[in-house]
């Protein structure tokens, strides 16, 4: 019987320790490093009253759930537009069974680079490419952060539709695939 109650104590007594010693150390201070490639937006940026507009004229909306990969194309470069497209695209194939929670978005300024870029979007079936009406998208962007069409930078909108996370352009594809890993 003595052994049944130690046995009872010890199994109480193991999550109390646990639940104290954790709470102990997040209120001294103690907190993991967190290496990042990406910078985290803070606060985060609503994309509320956006118009972003697809090829057939009709309306985008970002579905609760989901998470977005966001590209700025000014479509200047075309050598660096089909580098960004293959990140997206290959940012698809390895996350593999959470690949279904990230959608690919390529954004264009206006209708008119939308058009233009027509043969280089057809190489890409995976990927959204919509373009910014009113240019309403990157202006909630520019107010905070450097103009995402000319820092060519990957943004990551989550859940809920706010801009979370900036990738800078000078990162390559593992550094933005680890983190992207992280945040899903």
């Amino acid at each position: 019987m003595d052994r049944q109650y130690r046995l009872a104590l010890l199994i109480l007594l193991i999550p109390l320790i646990t639940l104290t010693a954790s709470t102990l150390t997040y209120f001294l201070g103690y907190k993991p490093t967190i290496n990042t490639m990406g910078t985290p937006i803070e606060p985060k940026i609503e994309t509320k009253n956006i118009v972003l507009t697809s090829e057939d004229g009709s309306k985008f909306e970002f579905v609760p759930g989901k998470f977005y990969f966001v590209y700025f194309d000014n479509f200047e470069d075309v050598e660096l537009s089909a580098k960004k497209y293959e990140i997206a695209r290959s940012s698809k194939l390895t996350l593999r069974r959470e690949g279904h929670r990230l959608l690919r978005i390529v954004v264009y300024k206006n209708k008119e680079m939308f058009k233009k870029a027509k043969s280089l979007r057809s190489e890409y079936p995976g990927v959204v490419f919509l373009y910014d009406e009113g240019d309403l998208f990157n202006k909630n962007i520019s107010d905070r952060l450097e103009d995402p069409y000319s820092s060519n930078s990957l943004f990551i909108v989550d859940s809920f539709a706010l801009v979370i996370w900036e990738f800078q352009d000078d990162l390559t594809f593992n550094d933005i695939f680890e983190e992207v890993k992280e945040i899903l």
